[in-house]
């Protein structure tokens, strides 16, 4: 009994030391846990401290690319904006770089900038027409009835010298008399009597004959038979097709009355409709190639032989034109046509014209081409020699291109996707470039890339949208800043000045005010073309942009409307803005760079206005908060010069 009372005492205090060891390890754990969870909440707030010690800039979170500097809403979208974490302009503010893996999920595509031949083709329509130069008008020479008529319909054709009516005038049944007579004093003993006068009398009668419209065999034959005849026989002075007819057997007609239209179609025009921004590709001399619906399977080529000078204001098109051989008379007026132009371009985006030099034109007919001088067949006058400074040609080059799909385009801005890549990530680099034209499916590039760089193709928004998240500069982010050219405080004074006649300007034009804005522009206009700041001392920053702005607006003072001062608002916008971006403003203000994507029929405008609060100058009260805030100035000190 005591034998078993003391072994279960034994493990009572077993049990019991068991206990006190896990309160222990319980304790210690607590301690280590506690330390832990304390650690964690003072990195947070040390975190926190030193997030909110850094500068915060407030963005959407519907519309990342808005960024301002304080909290507020959406100028978008009128959501309160939240904090995200400045992450400045650093080495990588512009840059992310991705796995090779993560790539390759996200269907990211490359191609390589290269040189090459810029080609592209534009299409235009039209239709044949006549050539006018070898249209006659068949008309009354005298007074008169139509006794008979030999062509009776439209659409016939009729040869050189074949006879197209007889008509009956009393007035050239004198005139034959009177020539009959002048010529029987020139014969037998009359001629002896009356010697050179009678033959003098003779010509002049003959010669007034001629011009009633008898010809030289005619007269002739009058002589000849010794009487005046009733009715004369008129002929077809050209071979053609009879295209109108206003003569009836037995009408009256009166001098100068058209009776037939006689056209040679051996030849014809091509007549070509060009819009107004088809014209930078346009040149004299180009080769086109063209098809008409009624000769299925027929391509026909031309050269371009007039461009016209003026714009049509009601359809804004230019007429083109090509001057056609059309010996079997296949082609005919009235077929519409769909024409084809190649046009080459050199690196900077100018149309290479056709190398006509050492040719001979006419400056009257330019469809005539020679390669030696002599007379214009049309009219006579003496061809002229066609030069390389007449042309204007621009250097041929080959072009720096890259497909279109790698383009971004966000206003004025176009931005690409540079990848680069390294041993185990790809790095892709967003760069702003200067585009050239547009040639088929690639874009010349004039500026931002270099031969043999890699740009992406495909998968370059998905690259931007994760710009965006983390913050970083993207095709919805303001440019990056440049540095402000330092200015002379006179200077500062003048720019002053001009900001606050354009932001009084933008108001009246927000406001609809016609009279005001008239003012406004042209007290502005006044300000920037001051002799005050004339001279050699300008900036040259200034000088570049005064050139442009001078070389895009026009305004006509005795008419002007609120379109037409809005049509003007823009290139001042954009001086104005290069004066911010190149000067900055010196007023304690912030300025606003608002963009209007529905401006100029959606080709979008920007201005500055002193208000987060869009108030549009383009449309007014139409459409007055119709624009997004794409960036701010702040107002700046500059050092002198």
């Amino acid at each position: 009994m005591n034998e078993q009372l003391s072994q279960t005492w034994i493990k009572l205090n077993l049990i019991i030391s068991n206990k006190w060891t896990i309160r222990f390890l319980i304790l210690i754990l607590g301690i280590l846990l506690g330390s832990m969870l304390f650690s964690t909440e003072t990195e947070s707030v040390v975190a926190d401290h030193t997030e909110h010690s850094q500068k915060t800039i407030w963005t959407c979170s519907m519309h990342p690319q808005v960024k301002l500097d304080e909290p507020g809403q959406c100028p978008i979208c009128f959501m309160d904006l939240i904090p995200l974490k400045a992450s400045g302009m650093s080495a990588g503010a512009e840059k992310i770089s991705l796995s090779k893996s993560a790539a390759k999920l996200s269907e990211i595509s490359t191609s390589t900038v290269r040189r090459g031949r810029a080609i592209t083709e534009i299409r235009l329509s039209g239709k044949i027409s006549y050539d006018e130069t070898r249209v006659k008008s068949i008309s009354a020479w005298f007074p008169g009835r139509l006794d008979r008529l030999f062509v009776d319909y439209t659409g016939i054709k009729v040869n050189r010298g074949d006879h197209l009516f007889e008509i009956y005038s009393p007035e050239l049944y004198s005139a034959q008399e009177e020539l009959l007579l002048a010529y029987r004093r020139t014969q037998g003993q009359a001629a002896q009597q009356n010697g050179s006068t009678g033959e003098a009398a003779f010509q002049s009668v003959k010669a007034k004959t001629k011009l009633l419209g008898l010809s030289e065999a005619q007269i002739n034959a009058i002589l000849r038979n010794g009487s005046a005849q009733s009715a004369l026989q008129i002929n077809s002075p050209i071979t053609g097709i009879v295209t109108h007819k206003n003569a009836v057997e037995g009408k009256y007609v009166r001098t100068g009355e058209p009776i037939y239209t006689i056209a040679d179609l051996s030849k014809v025009w091509l007549i070509l409709d060009a819009y107004e921004r088809d014209l930078p590709w346009l040149a004299y001399g180009q080769k086109l190639s063209f098809s008409v619906a009624g000769l299925p399977g027929r391509t026909y080529s031309a050269n371009i032989s007039y461009i016209d000078p003026l714009v049509d204001p009601m359809t804004r098109s230019v007429t083109v034109r090509a001057v056609l051989d059309n010996p079997q008379g296949l082609l005919k007026p009235g077929m519409l046509a769909e024409a084809t132009i190649s046009v080459s371009l050199n690196g900077e985006g100018y149309v290479i014209t056709p190398d006509l030099s050492g040719k001979w034109t006419c400056p009257m007919h330019p469809e005539v081409m020679e390669s030696h001088p002599g007379d214009c067949p049309v009219c006579g006058m003496n061809l002229v020699k066609i030069t390389k400074k007449d042309m204007k040609s621009p250097i041929a080059s080959d072009a720096l291109l890259i497909p279109g799909t790698a383009v971004l385009k966000t206003g004025k801005r176009a931005l690409v996707y540079v990848e680069q890549e390294s041993e185990d990530l790809l790095t892709y680099e967003m760069r702003e470039v200067v585009l050239g034209p547009r040639v088929g499916d690639d874009y010349i590039i004039l500026s931002g890339l270099a031969e043999g760089e890699r740009v992406v193709t495909k998968g370059n928004f998905k690259i931007d949208s994760a710009m965006q998240i983390a913050g970083k500069t993207s095709m919805m982010s303001a440019a990056k800043s440049k540095a402000l050219v330092a200015i002379s405080a006179e200077f500062q004074t003048h720019l002053s000045l001009i900001y606050q006649d354009y932001l009084l300007l933008q108001s009246k034009l927000a406001g609809d005010d016609l009279k005001a804005s008239g003012e406004a522009l042209n007290k502005l206009l006044s300000r920037i073309n001051s002799e005050d700041i004339a001279g050699e001392r300008m900036p040259q920053p200034w000088v570049k942009l005064k050139r442009t702005l001078d070389n895009t607006v026009a305004v006509d003072k005795a008419n002007m409307t609120l379109e037409s001062i809005r049509k003007s608002f823009d290139p001042l916008s954009q001086f104005v803005l290069g004066l911010q971006t190149t000067f900055g403003h010196f007023n304690d203000t912030t300025l606003y760079e608002i963009f209007c994507p529905m401006a100029f029929d959606n080709q979008g405008a920007s201005w500055l206005q002193t208000d987060k609060q869009v108030k549009n100058p383009y449309f007014g009260a139409r459409m007055l908060d119709c624009g997004e805030v794409r960036q701010s100035y702040a107002s700046v000190r500059l050092s002198h010069e």
